[in-house]
């Protein structure tokens, strides 16, 4: 190499330029946001355009209880929880404190967040020590902490006589419970109880639930700790379904958690990260979710049942991610899950070729640093997810073993590096549309190759759980776009945009026009898209579009600057449909579909031999470069395409363009090898289709050539 997950919402500005023409609005797409949990860890969510959310997680701790995390979903809301808070919700620490959309809101945190976390993880070790939770320290004199302004829970009112249940256990010892939590769960209506009557403690083997009549699922969560507080072993013992009548008792014991969870993998592999899933769906109302992420290393153990439930649905799953030894050759990994309905198996998975894609990955960067990479698969039948990032050096070359099935989609992302400062958050990455793998196939995935450049979102599934926002829409005569600069080549990515940090210098501009008149124009900053909606004249037309972007910082040197500019025809649109894997924008009712993509040209970049540290090797210089269009626009026949390079961003000359069909074009730079020698390479390109659209793009300093 030459050199040694908080987001804000797109700011818009712009004017009408024609007479009666609305200003610039921001599209109806609800952007991510970041929130910092009590105890230091932060949380991005990413809703849906049918309000499902999906999550990434930097918890604030690298190891020990506090890294391991538990997203619980109890009464429709979502909680992150560390591992050192689990033992005292309802006993110190108020449920409402790790509600994630509560603090999106603006909720108040009573707590110092930089310090709160340590506070908390030093008194889990006191009192896993002692043996009992809560009523020392922190908790000393009843002290209890809860958030300013997080919506208040109401019990469901009884419609019979209330009953005791009993969940009676003993723990991984073999001695009466009084360490772990007890999930009580109605599965005929999920709004029976409130989220914080679905939990308790045990005491003295017993945990306590007053109830209606019906029916009900129960879950006993059970850990040991060693002296440090690190979490060694952690075990799911329940009972899914069992019918009250009357007062009752139900048994969860720790050692009916016997079954292991195993992986037996084609190539040895080492844990690094493993949790547990439990859904339980009821025939109405919410689903109650436990999803504990144990963290790396740690042994899980489940209880297995045979029996299918009867009253509303079971799903489980573990998921792993295991890394290879340490040695020479390629680092790989394998990312699993696998989940069964019904009932809860043995955990014992033997893994062969087809039920795993192989993910041949490159992540690319032009420096020597430490990143990080999400991969998160949800399952159809969940109702959001996420899953924490792990870091990853880069630049990186190595191959991923990622599960395989049509009902499971991955999403995900990586960072080039992570912010600086007390809460660290993503920087100068890409994101990844949802996907699926098919199982016994290879893949290729690059990840920040160069040259960056802007793009819009590509729906990688035909009917995914998550819709995509095209890049450009119109309904009736209302234009919609959504770009994203500095993202990279593979299809489905979007990069960081106009998010930067202070020490970083963040440019941008965008510019729409009709048959030469300005429409609208703005400068989009600290978020990812220039994101706008803008009416237009019925039409037809000629629209063009320009957007620019600047981004240099410490951390950059490759593809810093992008200039685009799109012409095309246009007019009014009535009557058109998107397909389900896309959406104009989110409506009352969820997605709304009714608008047409607009036929822009879009542009892929291969340059040859390109190194994971965005160079190449002196000699002959080359670039494969694909023209295509936005997805589901009416396409005409891609006609023509130019390539030009410089060395110097100021001197320009034309490379030897070959059409390779259906799009496909090489270019050969004539230029003598001692040209490029160490120098930086800025390209220009220029494209056309056989209905008149065109598409003219430079980049700024694309690539690099190596010294030697």
């Amino acid at each position: 190499m030459r050199r040694s997950l908080s987001v804000l919402a797109v700011l818009l500005a712009g004017s009408a330029g024609l007479t009666g023409l609305a200003p610039p609005a921001a599209v109806a797409a609800e952007p991510p946001s970041t929130v910092t949990l009590p105890t230091g860890d932060r949380v991005t969510v990413r809703t849906a355009p049918d309000g499902r959310d999906t999550f990434e997680v930097r918890p604030a701790a690298e190891k020990g209880m506090a890294r391991a995390l538990v997203h619980l979903r109890l009464g429709g809301r979502d909680y992150e929880v560390p591992g050192t808070a689990l033992p005292y919700l309802g006993r110190g620490l108020d449920l409402s404190l790790f509600d994630v959309k509560a603090l999106l809101a603006g909720a108040k945190v009573p707590v110092d967040t930089a310090t709160f976390g340590a506070a908390l993880a030093r008194q889990f070790k006191e009192d896993s020590a002692r043996g009992r939770f809560g009523g020392q320290g922190l908790f000393a004199n009843g002290a209890r902490f809860a958030l300013a302004g997080a919506p208040k829970r109401q019990a469901a009112q009884p419609r019979s006589v209330m009953r005791t249940v009993s969940v009676d256990a003993t723990d991984i010892a073999g001695k009466p419970a009084d360490t772990g939590i007890a999930f009580l769960y109605n599965t005929d209506d999920g709004n029976t109880l409130a989220p914080d009557e679905n939990f308790n403690y045990f005491s003295g083997g017993t945990a306590k639930f007053s109830v209606p009549d019906g029916h009900y699922s129960a879950l006993g969560v059970f850990w040991t700790t060693d002296a440090d507080g690190n979490p060694t072993e952690l075990r799911f013992s329940a009972q899914p379904e069992f019918a009250v009548t009357a007062d009752a008792a139900v048994r969860v014991d720790a050692k009916r958690a016997s079954s292991k969870l195993t992986w037996v993998t084609p190539r040895p592999a080492l844990p690094d990260d493993t949790g547990f899933l439990f859904r339980r769906a009821a025939r109405t109302g919410p689903a109650l979710l436990v999803d504990f992420d144990a963290g790396p290393g740690v042994p899980i153990a489940v209880s297995p049942t045979s029996v299918p439930v009867r009253t509303g649905a079971l799903q489980t799953y573990p998921y792993s991610r295991l890394v290879s030894p340490p040695g020479p050759g390629t680092p790989y990994e394998y990312v699993l899950q696998k989940a069964t309905i019904g009932v809860i198996p043995q955990q014992r998975y033997v893994i062969t070729a087809k039920d795993v894609a192989a993910v041949d990955a490159t992540y690319f960067s032009e420096y020597s640093s430490l990143g990080l990479r999400q991969r998160s698969g949800m399952f159809t039948f969940e109702d959001g997810g996420g899953r924490p990032s792990h870091p990853i050096q880069l630049p990186r070359k190595q191959t991923e073993y990622v599960s395989a099935g049509p009902d499971l989609e991955w999403f995900g992302g990586m960072s080039k590096y992570v912010l600086p400062g007390p809460f660290p958050g993503w920087a100068g990455g890409q994101y990844e549309a949802f996907r699926s793998y098919r199982g016994g196939t290879s893949v290729t995935e690059g990840w920040n190759r160069f040259p960056l450049h802007p793009t819009g979102a590509v729906a990688l599934l035909s009917e995914p759980t998550v819709s995509t926002l095209p890049a450009a829409t119109r309904a009736g005569d209302l234009l919609r776009f959504s770009f994203t600069p500095f993202s990279d080549n593979e299809p489905g990515h979007t990069g960081f945009g106009y998010y930067g940090e202070a020490r970083d210098t963040i440019t941008g501009h965008y510019r729409l026009t009709q048959d030469g008149t300005t429409l609208a124009e703005g400068s989009p900053s600290g978020g990812f898209e220039a994101a706008f909606e803008q009416e237009a004249g019925a039409g037809p037309a000629t629209l063009g579009l320009t957007i620019d972007a600047g981004r240099t910082g410490p951390m950059y040197h490759q593809s810093t600057a992008s200039h685009t500019e799109w012409t095309w025809k246009s007019q009014h649109v009535e009557g058109a449909t998107l397909p389900p894997a896309l959406y104009c924008a989110r409506g009352e009712n969820g997605p709304d579909r009714t608008c047409a993509v607009e036929p822009l040209l879009t542009l892929g970049y291969a340059v040859g031999g390109l190194r994971p540290d965005g160079s190449t090797v002196a000699g002959p210089q080359s670039l494969d470069l694909t023209v295509g269009h936005l997805q589901a626009s009416a396409a005409a026949p891609v006609t023509a395409a130019t390539v030009q390079y410089s060395t110097d961003g100021t001197t320009w000359q034309d490379a030897a363009v070959t059409a390779r069909g259906g799009g496909v074009f090489h270019a050969d730079f004539a230029a003598a090898t001692e040209a490029f020698r160490g120098l930086d390479v800025s390209l220009r390109v220029t494209a056309a289709d056989a209905a008149g659209a065109t598409i003219t793009e430079t980049i700024t300093d694309a690539y690099h050539v190596y010294l030697s």
